[in-house]
């Protein structure tokens, strides 16, 4: 059996995957009573995933982990940040002095990340891409 994962994402609900069967319906009530559900629709269910609202995660969470032992996470919504003195004018066996966002990930690469943003900073333009997501368990 796979563990029970939250997976939280920007400015979307919080989707509970995985959670284990325990009669019809029941999933509702039980994700409700983790954060005193007041009305319909703070909790949904679509096509086999649960979901609560983003204000709801901290305590779905923790329910979640009482009731099962563990929960699995994964957050997404990061976002990895170079500027161009670091990737263009760095040099990667200096890559440990690097003081730039990225801490010396694309020191000296010669590539920005995948979307270059603004271009006056002090250390010129700035690239950015999505980070991996984080994924870690709640005992």
């Amino acid at each position: 059996m796979s563990d029970v994962t939250v997976v939280i994402r920007p400015t979307r609900r919080s989707e509970i995957r995985h959670l284990p069967y325990e009669g019809k319906g029941a999933g509702y009530s039980i994700l409700g009573e983790m954060f005193n559900a007041s009305r319909r629709g703070q909790v949904e269910y679509n096509g086999g995933v649960w979901s609560v609202s983003r204000s709801h995660t901290k305590a779905v969470i923790l329910g979640l982990a009482e009731r099962y032992g563990r929960v699995k996470v994964i957050q997404h919504g990061g976002v990895d940040k170079c500027v161009e003195q670091c990737w263009d004018r760095g040099k990667p066996e200096n890559a440990w002095l690097c003081e730039c966002a990225c801490a010396g990930r694309n020191h000296g690469s010669g590539e920005p990340y995948a979307h270059t943003v603004g271009g006056n900073g002090p250390g010129g333009s700035l690239s950015v891409q999505a980070s991996e997501p984080r994924e870690f368990y709640v005992p």
